[in-house]
């Protein structure tokens, strides 16, 4: 049966107040500024799934709620107002009667699971007591803790609903996240034969029970007769061969393999899984202990996968390129704004990035204000002709410079129409400003946040011609006696050399382009 996640409800969860994400059936790449909450909704997901109490109360209600509910509850402090915390997972999936209703949010009959975290009804006097207090302590410990279906019927981590892994690369190397990794997928491989399960544990014990009484007998002798003491190996019957059980690669444990070894090693093991004993694949920053090549077949191994719902958490351009930018989510800096999504982005653009090199398309999805240039020449320049006209440095004003060939620009403004993104082209006229800088950008003219930058001088074809001619002076004495032959052979060399320099005078166009950037 194929489970696939079609809506995240968030409310007063982390940094979420009111959250909804719409994940794409197959991928979805989760990508951010810091602490937007990538990691926290991949969390969110694991813990639904796993119907687990105790997880939750080992991270904590106090961290896991929304710290702007608890200070809108102190305005009032009357029981009624005491905020929920609600993560739901709209799901679609061959399911029984039991996962359909309306037990949701949206009041909406469909298949679902949700936790609910509220006030404990049967403490109201003890809470209502708590909150006359003088202390401002929220009464975390008088919440109740349930999972539950749309349908309203509780289930546990020993029914669950949605089968999850979680490859969490920040904790790769403990001890808790190989044995809990190691645990899933065991699990995942015996899902139909809970007899085989059974089986294991029981002749597992036997195995320990039968080594104290061949080995250890000896050892016993040794204790004084008239005391009841003995050595024994530890036979609990509910964990420990989940415990002691490990992934062997070639000989060696995965425990024992580099963390990217192990990345690789784990992401392996779940897509052998996926959409059959696994439904929901989370995987955090995968690019964290890959070399680039290792990243290229990780990523080459997931896009060659057709079954399993992906999510992934990524700061890097290679995996939200080679996955398919259509498969992007952006999750906004406030936790307000809905997400945006590039799944409307042209087929066209989407193949583009996928075969071409990555040239900071992350980067450029995420920044607020950008400059494309065309070239290297125009990038050395720019931090030096930003300062000569505003005297601040153009980080400080978090604008950020792209060099993208001409040809490309057309393709990250498509990805600006999404995004929203202020987006200022500084482009050369090459002879012909009306064809090269007008005509050719025409149907983005109706965006605000996009505007293209040139030279209306068709003489002046490319930069080294404006500076020439702002800066006669300084380019005969630096670049000989035919300075424009010279710059436009060494464009790059040239433009090196003027960088150093503080009296820079600025083309017309740039100045125009700074000045509307930043506005």
């Amino acid at each position: 049966m194929t489970v696939v996640i079609e809506k995240i409800r968030l409310i007063n969860y982390r940094r979420f107040e009111d959250y909804t994400i719409k994940p794409n059936e197959r991928i979805n790449i989760l990508v951010g500024d810091n602490e937007t909450g990538k990691s926290s909704i991949l969390e969110a997901i694991d813990i639904v799934a796993s119907g687990s109490v105790r997880k939750v109360e080992s991270l904590g209600l106090d961290h896991l709620f929304n710290t702007t509910a608890i200070e809108n509850f102190w305005e009032t402090r009357k029981y009624h107002d005491l905020p929920k915390m609600i993560i739901e997972l709209y799901l679609e999936g061959d399911f029984d009667y039991t996962m359909n209703g309306k037990n949701n949010s949206l009041n909406i009959v469909t298949d679902g699971i949700r936790l609910v975290c509220s006030p404990n009804e049967d403490y109201i006097t003890e809470i209502n007591e708590f909150l006359t207090s003088e202390i401002l302590i929220f009464p975390y410990e008088y919440y109740n803790i349930r999972f539950s279906t749309f349908s309203d019927e509780g289930y546990s981590g020993y029914k669950r609903k949605l089968k999850t892994v979680h490859i969490n690369n920040a904790n790769l190397s403990s001890d808790y996240a190989t044995n809990d990794f190691i645990e899933r997928m065991y699990h995942q491989y015996t899902e139909n034969d809970t007899r085989e399960r059974i089986k294991h544990r029981s002749q597992y014990r036997q195995m320990k029970k039968q080594f104290c009484i061949d080995h250890l007998a000896d050892l016993n002798e040794r204790v004084p007769p008239d005391k009841n003491y003995y050595f024994a190996l530890e036979n609990n019957h509910s964990n420990i061969f989940s415990q002691d059980l490990m992934i062997y690669e070639d000989l060696v444990a995965i425990n024992n393999k580099g963390t990217g070894r192990q990345v690789l090693i784990k992401t392996d093991f779940a897509l052998e899984k996926a959409g059959e004993n696994v439904d929901v694949i989370l995987m955090e920053e995968p690019e964290n202990h890959l070399s680039h090549g290792n990243l290229q077949r990780l990523v080459s191994s997931i896009a060659g996968r057709q079954d399993g719902q992906i999510f992934i958490t990524t700061h890097n351009s290679l995996i939200s390129t080679r996955l398919d930018l259509n498969n992007l989510i952006i999750l906004s800096a406030d936790g307000k704004d809905e997400p945006l999504y590039l799944h409307n982005l042209s087929k066209s653009t989407s193949n583009y990035f996928l075969k071409s090199p990555p040239a900071s398309i992350l980067e450029f999805t995420l920044s607020p204000k950008i400059i494309l240039v065309e070239g290297p020449s125009e990038y050395i320049l720019f931090d030096k002709l930003y300062e000569s006209i505003t005297g601040r440095h153009i980080d400080q004003d978090s604008i950020h410079v792209l060099a993208i060939r001409g040809l490309s620009f057309r393709r990250y403004l498509e990805v600006s129409r999404i995004t929203k993104s202020k987006v200022a082209v500084v482009t050369d006229n090459d002879g012909d400003y009306q064809n090269n800088c007008i005509k050719k950008y025409e149907d983005f003219n109706d965006l605000h946040n996009i505007k293209i930058f040139y030279s209306k001088n068709n003489d002046r074809r490319t930069l080294e011609y404006h500076l020439l001619e702002n800066n006669k002076d300084i380019c005969l004495n630096s670049f000989g006696n035919n300075p424009l032959d010279y710059m436009l052979r060494n464009k790059t060399e040239c433009a090196l050399e003027l960088s150093k320099l503080s009296n820079l005078a600025v083309p017309d166009y740039i100045r125009e382009a700074i000045e509307w950037i930043r506005e």
